[in-house]
Protein backbone atom coordinates (compact mmCIF):
# COMPACT_ATOMS: atom_id res chain seq x y z
CA UNK A 1 0.00 0.00 0.00
CA UNK A 2 1.63 2.97 -0.98
CA UNK A 3 0.82 6.58 0.87
CA UNK A 4 -2.68 9.08 0.56
CA UNK A 5 -1.41 12.00 -0.81
CA UNK A 6 -2.65 15.47 0.91
CA UNK A 7 -6.15 16.72 0.25
CA UNK A 8 -6.14 20.46 0.46
CA UNK A 9 -9.30 22.16 1.78
CA UNK A 10 -9.64 25.40 0.05
CA UNK A 11 -13.06 27.03 1.54
CA UNK A 12 -12.61 30.65 1.90
CA UNK A 13 -14.06 30.59 5.37
CA UNK A 14 -11.10 27.98 6.65
CA UNK A 15 -8.83 30.09 4.58
CA UNK A 16 -9.91 33.17 6.83
CA UNK A 17 -9.37 31.38 9.85
CA UNK A 18 -5.88 29.79 9.21
CA UNK A 19 -4.93 33.21 7.89
CA UNK A 20 -5.55 34.95 11.44
CA UNK A 21 -3.57 32.07 13.37
CA UNK A 22 -0.90 32.17 11.23
CA UNK A 23 -0.22 35.92 11.10
CA UNK A 24 -0.99 35.65 15.58
CA UNK A 25 1.86 32.75 15.04
CA UNK A 26 4.55 35.17 13.43
CA UNK A 27 4.10 38.39 14.91
CA UNK A 28 7.24 38.62 16.71
CA UNK A 29 9.21 37.92 12.87
CA UNK A 30 10.89 40.36 10.68
CA UNK A 31 8.11 41.74 8.17
CA UNK A 32 5.27 40.06 9.79
CA UNK A 33 2.09 42.28 9.37
CA UNK A 34 -0.90 42.71 11.88
CA UNK A 35 -3.74 42.02 9.37
CA UNK A 36 -4.54 40.20 6.59
CA UNK A 37 -6.93 38.45 3.80
CA UNK A 38 -7.28 35.61 1.70
CA UNK A 39 -9.23 35.52 -2.05
CA UNK A 40 -12.75 35.08 -1.87
CA UNK A 41 -14.37 32.15 -2.46
CA UNK A 42 -15.33 33.42 -6.37
CA UNK A 43 -11.51 33.61 -6.39
CA UNK A 44 -10.78 30.42 -6.06
CA UNK A 45 -10.36 27.69 -8.49
CA UNK A 46 -12.93 24.66 -9.39
CA UNK A 47 -10.89 22.03 -9.95
CA UNK A 48 -10.49 20.57 -6.25
CA UNK A 49 -8.33 17.61 -5.40
CA UNK A 50 -10.19 14.19 -4.31
CA UNK A 51 -11.15 14.04 -0.83
CA UNK A 52 -10.04 11.10 1.37
CA UNK A 53 -12.62 8.82 1.54
CA UNK A 54 -11.08 7.12 5.11
CA UNK A 55 -13.73 6.77 7.92
CA UNK A 56 -12.78 9.30 10.92
CA UNK A 57 -10.62 7.84 12.80
CA UNK A 58 -8.83 11.21 14.02
CA UNK A 59 -7.22 11.08 17.94
CA UNK A 60 -7.41 14.32 19.76
CA UNK A 61 -5.00 14.56 22.61
CA UNK A 62 -6.06 16.00 25.89
CA UNK A 63 -4.05 19.40 26.10
CA UNK A 64 -5.35 22.13 27.82
CA UNK A 65 -6.56 25.15 26.33
CA UNK A 66 -3.22 27.22 26.67
CA UNK A 67 -1.16 24.31 24.67
CA UNK A 68 -1.72 26.50 21.56
CA UNK A 69 -0.70 29.96 22.83
CA UNK A 70 2.44 28.34 24.46
CA UNK A 71 3.07 26.30 21.01
CA UNK A 72 2.94 30.23 19.15
CA UNK A 73 4.96 31.41 21.50
CA UNK A 74 7.85 28.93 21.95
CA UNK A 75 8.02 29.42 18.47
CA UNK A 76 7.90 32.85 18.38
CA UNK A 77 11.21 32.49 20.90
CA UNK A 78 12.93 29.56 18.74
CA UNK A 79 12.54 32.33 15.48
CA UNK A 80 14.58 34.89 18.36
CA UNK A 81 17.63 32.42 17.56
CA UNK A 82 16.96 31.16 13.76
CA UNK A 83 14.60 30.54 11.47
CA UNK A 84 16.67 28.12 9.50
CA UNK A 85 18.67 30.05 7.51
CA UNK A 86 21.83 28.12 6.09
CA UNK A 87 19.58 24.65 6.12
CA UNK A 88 18.58 22.73 2.89
CA UNK A 89 15.01 20.85 3.59
CA UNK A 90 14.88 17.95 0.63
CA UNK A 91 10.69 17.56 -0.20
CA UNK A 92 10.60 14.01 -1.66
CA UNK A 93 6.99 14.96 -2.89
CA UNK A 94 5.37 15.39 -6.18
CA UNK A 95 7.86 18.75 -6.98
CA UNK A 96 7.47 21.93 -5.61
CA UNK A 97 6.30 25.24 -7.66
CA UNK A 98 9.47 27.38 -7.74
CA UNK A 99 7.21 30.24 -8.19
CA UNK A 100 5.12 29.81 -5.68
CA UNK A 101 3.98 32.87 -3.23
CA UNK A 102 6.58 32.34 -0.08
CA UNK A 103 8.83 29.99 -2.33
CA UNK A 104 10.46 32.45 -4.68
CA UNK A 105 14.44 32.36 -4.97
CA UNK A 106 14.17 28.69 -1.88
CA UNK A 107 13.67 26.20 -4.44
CA UNK A 108 16.09 23.76 -5.99
CA UNK A 109 14.45 21.32 -8.55
CA UNK A 110 16.59 17.55 -8.09
CA UNK A 111 15.77 14.88 -10.43
CA UNK A 112 12.68 14.07 -11.39
CA UNK A 113 11.78 10.00 -10.89
CA UNK A 114 7.78 10.21 -12.37
CA UNK A 115 7.66 9.30 -16.19
CA UNK A 116 4.85 11.25 -16.27
CA UNK A 117 3.61 14.91 -17.08
CA UNK A 118 5.11 17.37 -14.59
CA UNK A 119 1.93 20.02 -14.23
CA UNK A 120 1.92 23.02 -11.34
CA UNK A 121 2.37 20.78 -8.83
CA UNK A 122 0.29 20.82 -5.82
CA UNK A 123 1.15 18.46 -3.10
CA UNK A 124 4.93 19.22 -2.88
CA UNK A 125 4.02 22.55 -3.07
CA UNK A 126 1.89 22.93 0.00
CA UNK A 127 3.94 21.48 2.31
CA UNK A 128 7.45 23.35 1.23
CA UNK A 129 4.93 26.15 2.04
CA UNK A 130 4.74 24.62 5.38
CA UNK A 131 8.10 23.87 6.01
CA UNK A 132 9.83 27.16 4.55
CA UNK A 133 7.27 29.47 2.97
CA UNK A 134 9.07 33.30 3.32
CA UNK A 135 5.86 34.73 4.83
CA UNK A 136 4.49 38.04 4.13
CA UNK A 137 6.00 40.69 1.99
CA UNK A 138 5.36 43.57 0.29
CA UNK A 139 4.59 41.26 -2.63
CA UNK A 140 2.21 39.15 -0.90
CA UNK A 141 1.27 40.26 2.02
CA UNK A 142 -1.06 37.29 2.89
CA UNK A 143 1.59 35.13 2.25
CA UNK A 144 1.51 31.67 4.36
CA UNK A 145 4.92 31.61 6.85
CA UNK A 146 6.44 28.25 7.52
CA UNK A 147 7.53 26.82 10.26
CA UNK A 148 11.14 27.54 9.18
CA UNK A 149 10.86 30.52 7.15
CA UNK A 150 14.54 31.14 6.06
CA UNK A 151 14.95 27.47 5.09
CA UNK A 152 15.82 26.16 1.39
CA UNK A 153 14.22 23.44 -0.31
CA UNK A 154 15.55 20.86 -2.53
CA UNK A 155 12.19 19.68 -4.88
CA UNK A 156 13.15 15.86 -5.83
CA UNK A 157 9.98 14.29 -7.90
CA UNK A 158 9.27 10.70 -6.65
CA UNK A 159 4.95 10.95 -6.38
CA UNK A 160 2.65 12.38 -8.72
CA UNK A 161 -0.46 14.37 -8.60
CA UNK A 162 -3.66 12.50 -8.58
CA UNK A 163 -4.95 15.41 -11.05
CA UNK A 164 -2.04 14.16 -13.62
CA UNK A 165 -3.43 11.79 -16.02
CA UNK A 166 -2.47 8.53 -14.72
CA UNK A 167 -0.67 9.74 -11.83
CA UNK A 168 -2.95 8.02 -9.49
CA UNK A 169 -2.28 4.43 -10.64
CA UNK A 170 1.63 5.07 -10.91
CA UNK A 171 1.38 5.65 -7.42
CA UNK A 172 -0.71 2.75 -6.50
CA UNK A 173 1.82 1.04 -8.74
CA UNK A 174 5.51 2.25 -7.74
CA UNK A 175 7.61 0.05 -5.98
CA UNK A 176 9.07 2.75 -3.62
CA UNK A 177 11.68 1.50 -1.47
CA UNK A 178 13.97 -0.16 -4.81
CA UNK A 179 13.23 1.98 -7.80
CA UNK A 180 12.21 5.71 -6.39
CA UNK A 181 12.92 6.19 -2.94
CA UNK A 182 16.43 5.14 -1.93
CA UNK A 183 17.87 6.50 -5.37
CA UNK A 184 16.04 9.99 -3.68
CA UNK A 185 16.94 9.80 -0.46
CA UNK A 186 20.62 9.46 -1.45
CA UNK A 187 20.53 12.15 -4.22
CA UNK A 188 19.16 14.46 -1.15
CA UNK A 189 22.00 13.62 0.83
CA UNK A 190 24.54 14.09 -2.22
CA UNK A 191 22.75 17.41 -2.85
CA UNK A 192 23.23 19.17 0.75
CA UNK A 193 20.07 18.39 2.31
CA UNK A 194 20.20 18.53 6.19
CA UNK A 195 16.86 17.35 6.76
CA UNK A 196 14.74 15.43 4.23
CA UNK A 197 11.14 14.96 4.26
CA UNK A 198 9.58 11.98 3.01
CA UNK A 199 6.07 12.01 1.92
CA UNK A 200 5.05 8.64 1.14
CA UNK A 201 5.05 5.29 3.54
CA UNK A 202 5.12 1.57 2.37
CA UNK A 203 3.92 -1.14 4.74
CA UNK A 204 6.89 -2.82 4.34
CA UNK A 205 11.01 -2.03 3.98
CA UNK A 206 13.08 -2.62 1.55
CA UNK A 207 16.94 -3.25 1.54
CA UNK A 208 17.78 -0.64 -1.25
CA UNK A 209 15.46 1.92 1.65
CA UNK A 210 17.14 0.38 4.93
CA UNK A 211 21.08 0.99 3.06
CA UNK A 212 19.57 4.72 2.11
CA UNK A 213 18.35 5.93 5.04
CA UNK A 214 21.60 4.17 6.92
CA UNK A 215 23.82 6.47 4.68
CA UNK A 216 21.85 9.68 5.52
CA UNK A 217 22.24 8.80 8.93
CA UNK A 218 26.26 8.52 8.43
CA UNK A 219 26.17 11.72 7.03
CA UNK A 220 24.30 13.38 9.81
CA UNK A 221 20.82 13.84 8.15
CA UNK A 222 17.80 13.90 9.64
CA UNK A 223 14.35 12.36 7.78
CA UNK A 224 11.06 12.68 8.69
CA UNK A 225 8.56 10.41 7.32
CA UNK A 226 4.79 10.28 7.13
CA UNK A 227 3.44 8.01 10.45
CA UNK A 228 -0.16 6.79 9.29
CA UNK A 229 -2.60 3.72 10.43
CA UNK A 230 -3.37 0.80 7.97
CA UNK A 231 -6.98 0.38 8.13
CA UNK A 232 -8.14 -0.26 11.64
CA UNK A 233 -4.76 -1.54 12.61
CA UNK A 234 -2.94 0.37 15.14
CA UNK A 235 0.39 -0.03 16.01
CA UNK A 236 1.35 -1.50 12.36
CA UNK A 237 4.80 -0.16 11.62
CA UNK A 238 5.02 1.66 8.45
CA UNK A 239 8.18 2.69 6.36
CA UNK A 240 10.59 4.12 6.06
CA UNK A 241 8.85 6.15 9.00
CA UNK A 242 9.72 2.41 11.89
CA UNK A 243 13.46 1.86 10.44
CA UNK A 244 15.21 2.97 12.98
CA UNK A 245 16.99 7.07 12.93
CA UNK A 246 13.36 7.71 10.82
CA UNK A 247 11.54 9.98 13.12
CA UNK A 248 7.78 11.12 12.80
CA UNK A 249 5.43 12.95 14.44
CA UNK A 250 1.42 12.01 16.07
CA UNK A 251 -1.01 14.19 15.52
CA UNK A 252 -3.05 15.76 18.07
CA UNK A 253 -5.42 18.64 17.70
CA UNK A 254 -5.24 22.26 19.94
CA UNK A 255 -8.10 24.03 21.17
CA UNK A 256 -8.32 27.09 19.72
CA UNK A 257 -6.32 26.58 16.64
CA UNK A 258 -8.71 26.24 13.10
CA UNK A 259 -9.57 22.41 13.63
CA UNK A 260 -8.87 20.21 10.82
CA UNK A 261 -11.18 17.80 8.73
CA UNK A 262 -10.58 14.65 10.42
CA UNK A 263 -8.99 12.20 8.16
CA UNK A 264 -6.77 9.51 9.81
CA UNK A 265 -5.32 8.13 12.94
CA UNK A 266 -1.79 7.60 13.55
CA UNK A 267 -2.52 6.08 17.13
CA UNK A 268 -0.32 2.93 18.15
CA UNK A 269 2.74 3.96 16.14
CA UNK A 270 5.92 3.06 18.50
CA UNK A 271 7.93 5.12 15.92
CA UNK A 272 5.99 8.74 16.95
CA UNK A 273 8.71 10.84 18.40
CA UNK A 274 6.17 13.84 19.51
CA UNK A 275 3.18 15.27 18.51
CA UNK A 276 2.11 18.11 16.77
CA UNK A 277 -0.58 19.97 16.05
CA UNK A 278 -2.65 18.33 12.56
CA UNK A 279 -4.74 21.93 12.63
CA UNK A 280 -5.06 23.50 9.76
CA UNK A 281 -2.05 25.89 8.61
CA UNK A 282 -2.00 28.09 5.68
CA UNK A 283 -0.43 26.70 2.31
CA UNK A 284 0.72 28.31 -0.49
CA UNK A 285 -0.07 26.74 -3.87
CA UNK A 286 0.63 27.06 -7.38
CA UNK A 287 -2.59 29.48 -7.46
CA UNK A 288 -2.13 31.44 -4.91
CA UNK A 289 -2.12 31.64 -0.96
CA UNK A 290 -5.32 30.20 -0.73
CA UNK A 291 -4.32 26.68 0.18
CA UNK A 292 -4.72 24.58 3.50
CA UNK A 293 -2.24 22.02 4.65
CA UNK A 294 -3.72 19.55 7.35
CA UNK A 295 -3.57 15.74 9.62
CA UNK A 296 -0.42 14.35 9.15
CA UNK A 297 1.00 17.07 6.68
CA UNK A 298 0.57 19.70 8.99
CA UNK A 299 2.06 17.76 11.86
CA UNK A 300 5.32 16.80 9.87
CA UNK A 301 5.15 20.53 8.73
CA UNK A 302 5.95 21.62 12.28
CA UNK A 303 8.20 18.56 12.93
CA UNK A 304 10.74 19.05 10.13
CA UNK A 305 10.64 22.93 10.40
CA UNK A 306 11.52 21.57 13.99
CA UNK A 307 14.54 19.65 12.81
CA UNK A 308 15.85 22.67 10.35
CA UNK A 309 15.82 25.18 13.06
CA UNK A 310 18.29 22.52 15.26
CA UNK A 311 20.38 22.08 12.20
CA UNK A 312 20.83 25.41 11.10
CA UNK A 313 21.91 26.09 14.31
CA UNK A 314 24.39 22.88 15.18
CA UNK A 315 24.48 21.89 11.12
CA UNK A 316 26.52 18.78 12.53
CA UNK A 317 24.77 17.21 15.09
CA UNK A 318 24.12 13.84 14.40
CA UNK A 319 20.14 12.52 13.50
CA UNK A 320 20.13 11.02 17.19
CA UNK A 321 20.76 13.80 18.80
CA UNK A 322 18.61 16.03 17.28
CA UNK A 323 16.12 13.76 17.98
CA UNK A 324 16.65 13.55 21.29
CA UNK A 325 16.65 17.15 21.90
CA UNK A 326 13.01 17.30 20.22
CA UNK A 327 12.18 14.16 22.63
CA UNK A 328 13.52 15.92 25.84
CA UNK A 329 11.56 19.51 25.21
CA UNK A 330 8.35 18.09 24.61
CA UNK A 331 5.75 19.82 26.92
CA UNK A 332 2.39 18.01 28.01
CA UNK A 333 4.44 15.09 28.64
CA UNK A 334 1.67 12.21 28.79
CA UNK A 335 1.89 9.61 32.05
CA UNK A 336 4.48 7.43 31.99
CA UNK A 337 6.97 10.18 29.64
CA UNK A 338 5.59 8.10 26.78
CA UNK A 339 3.17 6.71 24.51
CA UNK A 340 2.36 6.00 20.84
CA UNK A 341 -0.43 8.54 20.45
CA UNK A 342 1.75 11.89 21.34
CA UNK A 343 5.12 10.21 21.83
CA UNK A 344 7.31 12.18 24.30
CA UNK A 345 4.72 14.85 24.74
CA UNK A 346 3.79 18.07 22.38
CA UNK A 347 6.62 19.90 20.19
CA UNK A 348 8.21 22.86 21.70
CA UNK A 349 10.57 24.69 18.85
CA UNK A 350 12.48 26.97 21.58
CA UNK A 351 13.26 24.14 23.95
CA UNK A 352 14.81 21.88 21.80
CA UNK A 353 17.13 24.65 20.47
CA UNK A 354 18.10 24.80 23.88
CA UNK A 355 18.76 20.97 24.59
CA UNK A 356 20.51 20.79 21.18
CA UNK A 357 22.71 23.44 22.36
CA UNK A 358 23.59 20.84 25.62
CA UNK A 359 23.69 18.14 23.84
CA UNK A 360 26.73 19.79 21.32
CA UNK A 361 28.46 20.37 23.91
CA UNK A 362 28.75 16.52 25.17
CA UNK A 363 32.28 15.04 24.47
CA UNK A 364 32.99 11.64 23.88
CA UNK A 365 35.47 11.85 26.72
CA UNK A 366 34.68 12.48 30.66
CA UNK A 367 36.36 15.40 31.92
CA UNK A 368 39.10 14.94 34.25
CA UNK A 369 39.11 14.62 37.98
CA UNK A 370 39.27 12.47 40.71
CA UNK A 371 37.15 9.78 39.55
CA UNK A 372 38.51 9.79 35.63
CA UNK A 373 40.99 7.86 34.24
CA UNK A 374 43.80 9.59 31.96
CA UNK A 375 42.53 8.29 28.48
CA UNK A 376 46.11 8.35 27.24
CA UNK A 377 47.19 6.29 29.86
CA UNK A 378 48.45 2.68 28.90
CA UNK A 379 47.27 -0.56 30.67
CA UNK A 380 50.76 -1.87 30.71
CA UNK A 381 51.93 0.85 33.19
CA UNK A 382 52.71 0.54 36.66
CA UNK A 383 54.69 -2.28 38.40
CA UNK A 384 55.40 -5.39 36.58
CA UNK A 385 53.26 -8.47 38.26
CA UNK A 386 54.87 -10.72 41.10
CA UNK A 387 55.83 -14.52 40.36
CA UNK A 388 52.48 -16.41 40.09
CA UNK A 389 52.04 -19.19 42.71
CA UNK A 390 49.93 -21.73 41.56
CA UNK A 391 48.37 -25.13 43.18
CA UNK A 392 50.69 -27.98 43.00
CA UNK A 393 49.11 -31.31 42.94
CA UNK A 394 51.00 -34.59 43.74
CA UNK A 395 52.29 -36.75 40.43
CA UNK A 396 51.09 -40.09 41.87
CA UNK A 397 47.68 -39.31 42.51
CA UNK A 398 47.02 -37.71 38.59
CA UNK A 399 48.68 -40.69 37.47
CA UNK A 400 46.38 -42.62 39.82
CA UNK A 401 43.29 -40.83 38.58
CA UNK A 402 44.07 -41.32 35.12
CA UNK A 403 44.50 -45.08 35.29
CA UNK A 404 40.98 -45.54 36.77
CA UNK A 405 39.30 -43.03 34.27
CA UNK A 406 40.76 -45.78 31.63
CA UNK A 407 39.68 -48.77 33.28
CA UNK A 408 36.25 -47.17 33.70
CA UNK A 409 36.16 -46.74 30.39
CA UNK A 410 37.09 -50.10 29.37
CA UNK A 411 34.05 -51.20 31.45
CA UNK A 412 31.47 -49.69 30.12
CA UNK A 413 32.77 -50.68 26.75
CA UNK A 414 32.76 -54.54 27.59
CA UNK A 415 28.97 -53.90 28.81
CA UNK A 416 28.17 -52.61 25.74
CA UNK A 417 29.20 -55.27 23.84
CA UNK A 418 27.65 -57.82 26.04
CA UNK A 419 24.77 -55.86 25.89
CA UNK A 420 25.00 -56.27 22.21
CA UNK A 421 25.28 -59.79 21.78
CA UNK A 422 22.77 -60.76 24.23
CA UNK A 423 20.34 -58.78 21.64
CA UNK A 424 21.43 -60.52 18.62
CA UNK A 425 21.18 -63.60 20.26
CA UNK A 426 17.67 -63.33 21.32
CA UNK A 427 16.85 -62.80 17.45
CA UNK A 428 18.29 -65.44 16.38
CA UNK A 429 16.19 -67.54 18.59
CA UNK A 430 12.74 -65.69 17.76
CA UNK A 431 14.00 -66.16 13.83
CA UNK A 432 14.59 -69.69 14.47
CA UNK A 433 10.61 -70.25 16.27
CA UNK A 434 9.25 -68.18 13.64
CA UNK A 435 10.51 -70.58 10.83
CA UNK A 436 9.69 -73.57 12.65
CA UNK A 437 6.07 -72.46 12.95
CA UNK A 438 5.30 -71.86 9.07
CA UNK A 439 3.25 -74.84 7.31
CA UNK A 440 4.64 -75.77 3.46
CA UNK A 441 2.33 -77.87 1.71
Amino acid sequence: MLTRLLTPCRAAGCCAVAAAITICAVSSAPGARSAATVRSAAAVQSTTAVQSTTAVRYQSASFGPGAAAQLIKDTANAWKITQGSGVTVAVLSTGVDANAVGLAGKVRTGHDYVPLPYPAPLYGTLIASAIAGAGPTSASPVGPIGRAPQAKILSIRILADGTVPGGTAYDRNLDPGGSVLAPAITEAVNQGAKVIYIGMWEDSPTLQMEQAVQYAMTKNVVLVALETQQGDHSNSPVYPASLPGVIGAGIVSLSGLPAAVPELSVSGNESILVAAPGDQLLASGPNGPDYIDQNEYSANAWLVGTAALIKSVDPNLSPALVARAIALSARDRPAGGYNTTVGFGLINPAGALQQAAALAKLTATAAPGAAVANPSARLASGPAPGTIDAVHHSTVKLAGFGAAIVVGLACLLLAVLLARRGRRGHAGRAAQAGQGSVRIS
